[in-house]
């Protein structure tokens, strides 16, 4: 006897819907699929790891993906929107799993990843801004001159 993929119920030969919850047997739902059900979605390990788009975008990713707690990011202390940047890109994979219904973890998988290659874009432009352009700017307006001339 087969049994019904959405609520389990056991369903007679050749029975095209589930006579408990109306489920069209002949297609395939995904049982493990607990997205958009908040703090009780079990999240697939597939889905956990580091979120760049959670580190760099902070609260542009969030609002769009339905973490809203991302606005914290924008707290106007310094050290507070770094601190919530990173717990983002640590957490927020978890959290927009949890927080918005997707049709599968490839689905999820294919919506993050344009997101991720944002964030890495934005934090390398940030990276070289900060490592490169800024100790250029702060010796240029001291007046020593280009750092490399002292070699």
């Amino acid at each position: 006897m087969p049994f019904c993929p959405k609520c389990g119920r056991e369903a007679g030969e050749g029975t095209r819907f589930c006579p408990q919850c109306g489920q069209d047997l002949k297609v395939s739902v995904s049982a493990e699929n607990t997205s958009g059900q908040g703090s009780s979605a079990i999240v697939p390990d597939e889905v956990k790891g580091w979120s760049w788009a959670g580190f760099g975008l902070t609260w542009i990713w969030g609002v769009f993906n339905g973490v809203l707690i991302s606005l914290l990011a924008l707290i106007p202390f310094p050290l507070f929107g770094l601190a919530w940047a990173i717990v983002l890109g640590a957490k927020g994979r978890e959290w927009a799993w949890r927080n918005k219904r997707w049709d599968s973890v490839e689905h999820f998988k294919n919506s993050q990843r344009p997101w991720d290659i944002a964030g890495i874009v934005i934090f390398s432009i940030g990276a070289v801004a900060l490592f490169v352009v800024v100790p250029l700017v702060l010796v240029g307006l001291i007046g020593l001159g280009p750092w490399w001339w002292w070699w």
